[in-house]
């Protein structure tokens, strides 16, 4: 089975302050958790020597000195621990962690709503691709999806009008359940989660490339391997150059 954690970075109801909004994240393989949350744990050791508790991995947290263990740390020693946790990301193998996420403009904007459920079921719908091609290789996964515990109503909601759609029931065939939901700070899945999301967003929103070079050949490429399958933009500019939109990019 292939985990899909998500998280979102933005918000959906902040158009004076933000052009995009983005729920991104990490579809692991259920024999990867382990070997991926040690490795948090080891950079959580490397920085806090001695702390035995987990210290909640959150990107803007971090980059911003906030919170009772980064505010004293120093903007180098803040820095090297992101590029630590990106690193994770970008070593790992296909198709043991895998990234996906939606990111949708101000162009494509119509209300709150609207932008959650056409990114959710952007997400859904690339990552049920991804199971629906492993079968056909003869490598049958399902799907699960987990969602940080504070969106659980929003996210519930959705994915019942999923449900009654047949036209979007086609991208939940290799999904099972429902999403769960649990505490960010229960598992490191889902800090990886916020570290995609929030790159995918910086990408769009900022234009900054760093982080996201770090994650981009993570994203599924499906079965004509295409750069960015992974990878959606909702956004009526179609001159856009982005990763999602521009095969041609060298990735």
């Amino acid at each position: 089975m292939h985990i899909l954690y998500l998280d979102e970075s933005g918000g959906p109801n902040s158009w004076n302050e933000q052009k995009n909004f983005v729920l991104g994240g990490v579809a692991i393989h259920e024999g990867q958790i382990y070997s991926l949350t040690k490795e948090l744990n080891d950079i959580q050791e490397k920085y806090f020597p001695g702390i035995s508790f987990p210290i909640e991995f959150h990107v803007t947290p971090i980059r911003q000195g906030k919170g009772p263990y980064f505010k004293n740390m120093s903007l180098d020693a803040r820095k090297e621990l992101i590029q630590d946790v990106y690193r994770v990301i970008e070593k790992q193998y296909f198709p043991s962690l895998i990234a996906f996420a939606t990111s949708i403009d101000a162009t494509a904007v119509k209300n709150p709503t609207q932008v959650t459920h056409d990114c959710f079921e952007g997400v859904c719908q690339k990552f049920n691709l991804y199971l629906y091609h492993q079968y056909k290789q003869e490598n049958p996964n399902k799907g699960l999806l987990v969602i940080d515990r504070g969106r659980e109503k929003q996210y519930l909601q959705i994915f019942s009008e999923f449900k009654n759609s047949e036209e979007v029931q086609k991208y939940l065939a290799n999904i099972v359940d429902i999403p769960y939901f649990t505490a960010c700070r229960e598992t490191r899945m889902l800090q990886l989660a916020d570290f995609v999301a929030n790159a995918v967003w910086r990408y769009y929103e900022k234009n900054e490339c760093e982080e996201m070079n770090h994650i981009i050949s993570r994203f599924y490429r499906g079965p004509r391997n295409y750069p960015t399958s992974g990878l959606t933009h909702l956004t009526l500019d179609d001159t856009c150059k982005c990763y999602a939109c521009n095969y041609s990019s060298r990735y």
